[in-house]
């Protein structure tokens, strides 16, 4: 029967038997020449025959190691987090999680394309098992039952990979326009008087009075609060 095609597949194998000669290639070296790859040209540039050629080698050699793309992206995705460093512990849950999810987007924003594999794909690598392991613990000491503390991580997990993804796309976009954030605003500013001005959207139009539309820092850190105040209202006892 033949081996079912999945990308965690890679992970149930071991980089190197013992036998024979040694890999001239490590697993995190070709992850690591992806990236680079994907982080310069974009993730649907990327080819096992571009990784291959960067290195220096044919692709049939790299297929020896990485037998297809998909594993390929979960080597990728995991790599990217190899040298993200877990925050040091504080004893308070709420600053613990919150600065592991800050490092989490910020590997995000380091490689624009990272953030949209997380959406739409999980990843079980032992870079991110340790993240969701520390995560857990810390969520752990709130007494909401194992099941709900990987119920709790992974939403929050998901939150920053998806408002990330929203904040990379509005990146994308002004970079395609050729105007930065103010420039922007100033561009849609006509359109947007215009909506203001017909009473028709009045929670909007406050929105925009009163100066609400802040930077991604303060949008994050607002939400960040938010989802936080939610689960720390919903603990048991409380």
């Amino acid at each position: 029967m033949s081996e079912p095609s999945a990308p965690w597949n890679i992970w149930m194998r071991p980089e190197w038997s013992g036998r024979g000669p040694k890999p001239s290639y490590s697993r995190a070296q070709i992850a690591d020449t992806a990236i680079r790859l994907a982080d310069a040209d974009g993730i649907e540039a990327l080819s096992m025959r571009k990784v291959a050629a960067e290195l220096g080698t044919g692709a049939m050699t790299i297929y020896r190691y990485v037998p297809n793309k998909e594993e390929l992206l979960e080597l990728m995705i995991d790599q990217c987090f190899a040298g993200a460093e877990l925050p040091p512990r504080t004893g308070d849950w709420r600053a613990d999680i919150s600065e592991l999810l800050r490092g989490h987007r910020a590997t995000l924003l380091r490689h624009p394309w990272l953030s949209r594999m997380t959406v739409s794909r999980s990843s079980a690598g032992p870079n991110m098992l340790r993240r969701m392991e520390f995560g857990m613990s810390i969520l752990d000491k709130l007494g909401l039952g194992t099941g709900s503390v990987l119920e709790t991580f992974l939403v929050l997990a998901a939150w920053v990979s998806g408002s990330t993804d929203a904040e990379l796309a509005e990146r994308e976009a002004r970079r395609r326009s050729g105007a930065d954030r103010d420039a922007a605003h100033a561009a849609i500013a006509p359109y947007v008087e215009q909506v203001v001005g017909n009473g028709e959207y009045p929670y909007f139009e406050r929105t925009v009075r009163e100066g609400g539309f802040r930077s991604p820092e303060e949008r994050f850190e607002s939400a960040l609060k938010l989802i936080l105040d939610g689960i720390e209202a919903n603990l048991p006892g409380k």
